[in-house]
């Protein structure tokens, strides 16, 4: 199975750059990451020991980014009519969902790589905390996961590129910005500890703050990572139905 997904992942991956996507991605990707944090977040006023200006907005950025990444996954191949092709073939359903998500996910670590220079930049204006800005990178490349699973899934379901981008869109906005305290307190009207302690294990931002604040936990990973696993799976279950 792991041959098969590099190989998928490999095609998926080269498939950026042979259109001007990939490029057009990194550059607005880059532009808007610097912009944000110099000018939108106060870098300069601001302690930024840890990154904290440049992290801040990531969630906001990728939301927009990534789902240019990943509404061709699935939506083409349903368009052309491959897509019931690709699912005869002796593969696995686990190795092409895994090697369209590691594309995309691959592609996103990619841009993150690539803001090496501003963290060189910065080394030279202030002392870095390596700790906090290490943990910031690892909830950027969680939330990048999670964004590209959601990605996927909602290209599975349309034939449309463009409908799937602003679906993914829409969902992954939704999962960033959500706040579960009035969903949650009717279910715990008389114990407001037991609706903050669920609300703050379910909300994206408690997780990705305490992660970009140097404190990250096994409470943390666990919620990336199985939200990013429970999503694959849906995406899974999609693929088999269509084909039946």
């Amino acid at each position: 199975m792991l041959n098969d997904s590099y190989t998928i992942l490999k095609k998926e991956f080269g498939s950026y750059f042979r259109t001007p996507t990939a490029y057009i991605i990194i550059g607005v990707y880059l532009v808007i990451s610097m912009f944000s944090t110099f000018y939108s977040a106060y870098f300069f006023m601001n302690n930024n020991s840890g990154l904290g200006s440049f992290f801040s907005y990531q969630p906001e950025i990728l939301v927009i980014l990534i789902p240019a990444l990943t509404m061709k996954l699935w939506a083409d191949e349903r368009r052309s009519g491959t897509l019931e092709f690709i699912l005869t073939q002796p593969i696995s359903y686990n190795a092409i969902i895994l090697g369209k998500f590691g594309a995309a996910v691959l592609f996103g670590i990619l841009l993150l790589a690539l803001t090496g220079p501003f963290v060189i930049y910065v080394s030279f204006l202030t002392e870095l905390d390596w700790q906090n800005i290490v943990s910031g990178y690892l909830a950027t490349i969680l939330t990048i996961m999670v964004l590209t699973s959601i990605g996927c899934l909602i290209s599975s379901f349309n034939s449309n590129a463009v409908l799937a981008y602003l679906f993914s869109v829409f969902v992954g906005w939704l999962l960033i910005s959500l706040n579960y305290d009035f969903m949650l307190a009717p279910l715990f009207p008389l114990s407001e500890n037991v609706t903050y302690l669920l609300s703050q294990s379910l909300n994206f931002y408690a997780n990705y703050l305490d992660m970009t604040q140097g404190e990250p936990g096994l409470d943390n990973l666990t919620y990336f990572l199985s939200l990013t696993i429970l999503i694959l799976w849906i995406n899974r279950v999609t693929i088999e139905y269509k084909k039946q």
